[in-house]
């Protein structure tokens, strides 16, 4: 059977000098033709007829085939009997598949989403609505809008403070914004105007930063057009509330040793920062190699000055390869205008070849994580 497929694979088309000479009729010598190189030898024909045709190749079978397959399907036959009975508890006894939550996820997500978005452009109309808005504020929520005053606020830097889910689908929005009020102490003018009104209208003004609080109810509805949809509206109006409540007792920072900002470290932190917020020298020069920060472009500030610096750990002046500490450091920095404020920055810092390198800028402080009340070994027996 193999040479059958050898022979059909690489058949080749016959060489003019190679095909079998053309049968003549006057010699019926009954030997056999030669043929090409892929032709079979042709056998005498019977008769000897002379006729040409020559007879098909010879294929040689395997005679132990049908005795092989006979034995495979007597395997395969017992392995589909054994495997019938494992597959039964195999399907009576495995687990139903825990139900995909990505959906219900992303699903909360948008609507979380929702509802701060109509919070928030609740609260910023209610506070800003005069009379003349009754038909605006019904548009936001379902609740009776009741009377308005006369003169609306002034506001700026709403945002939302806290979201807390409720039930059947209602969040519970926290909106912060600050407020343009009249300044403690100050007199506000009397009510009904006229001139003594007008005179004492300049009444100064601060802001003051206020919390209102407003349910949102968030529906998800199902069109066989356009999809899932959102309805969302307020069901009530704004509440006034305290925000959120400060921290009793602010965390202490994990930075004990202080470092002089003349010192090789505090140099190193000073000239980086004023690479990178000021655009005073490359900042790669103060990078310990491999650490990657850019310079800020353009530099938002003209100068910066460090005034004083922090660190995890103690620092000196012919540092060893390897010795780091994180430094909080605090800076002047001098605006474009000439104006100047004060700002952070939490730094990690390397010796290397005995200078200060610049090896990370952190993102967040060291928090003193040390329980109040311990006692520190080394003071123990004093």
């Amino acid at each position: 059977m193999s040479s059958l497929l050898v022979r059909r694979r690489g058949k080749k088309t016959a060489k003019p000098a190679e095909l079998p000479a053309p049968a003549d009729g006057a010699s019926s010598t009954g030997s056999p033709r030669t043929g090409g190189t892929d032709q079979p030898a042709t056998p005498p024909s019977s008769g000897g007829s002379g006729d040409g045709e020559s007879s098909p190749p010879q294929v040689v079978e395997w005679s132990n085939g049908p005795a092989l397959v006979t034995k495979t399907w007597g395997v395969l036959l017992a392995l589909a009997l054994l495997a019938g009975p494992a597959a039964l508890v195999w399907t009576a006894l495995r687990p139903e598949p825990a139900p995909v939550s990505t959906a219900t996820g992303a699903a909360s997500t948008a609507e979380e989403a929702a509802a701060n978005e109509r919070a928030v452009e609740l609260v910023e109309t209610w506070l800003r609505a005069d009379s003349d808005d009754q038909q605006l504020l019904t548009s936001l929520t379902s609740a009776p809008v009741g009377s308005l005053p006369q003169e609306g606020l002034t506001i700026r830097d709403s945002s939302v403070a806290q979201i807390e889910p409720a039930d059947d689908g209602v969040w519970s929005v926290t909106v912060g914004v600050d407020v343009a009020e009249p300044a403690p102490g100050s007199t506000p003018p009397p009510a009904g105007g006229g001139a003594k009104a007008d005179e004492e209208a300049e009444v100064p003004l601060v802001w003051v930063r206020r919390y209102f609080q407003v349910p949102v109810l968030v529906e998800r509805t199902e069109t066989e057009w356009s999809g899932a949809d959102l309805a969302v509206t307020a069901v009530a109006l704004p509440s006034p509330v305290s925000g959120p409540a400060a921290v009793a007792e602010p965390p202490g920072l994990d930075y004990p040793e202080t470092i002089a900002p003349t010192s090789a470290a505090g140099q190193s932190a000073a000239g980086f920062l004023a690479a990178m917020i000021a655009g005073d020298g490359e900042i790669t020069r103060y990078l310990r190699p491999g650490t990657s920060v850019s310079a800020i472009s353009p530099a938002p500030y003209a100068a910066v000055a460090v005034t004083g610096i922090k660190g995890s750990h103690e620092v000196v002046d012919d540092p060893a390869d390897g010795d780091g500490t994180h430094a909080l450091i605090t800076a002047e920095l001098t605006r474009l205008d000439g104006n100047k404020t004060t700002a952070q920055y939490v730094l990690t810092l390397v010796a290397r070849d005995g200078r200060w390198e610049v090896a990370g800028l952190e993102p967040a402080v060291r928090i003193d994580t040390t329980p109040s009340g311990t006692i520190d070994p080394g003071t123990a027996g004093e």
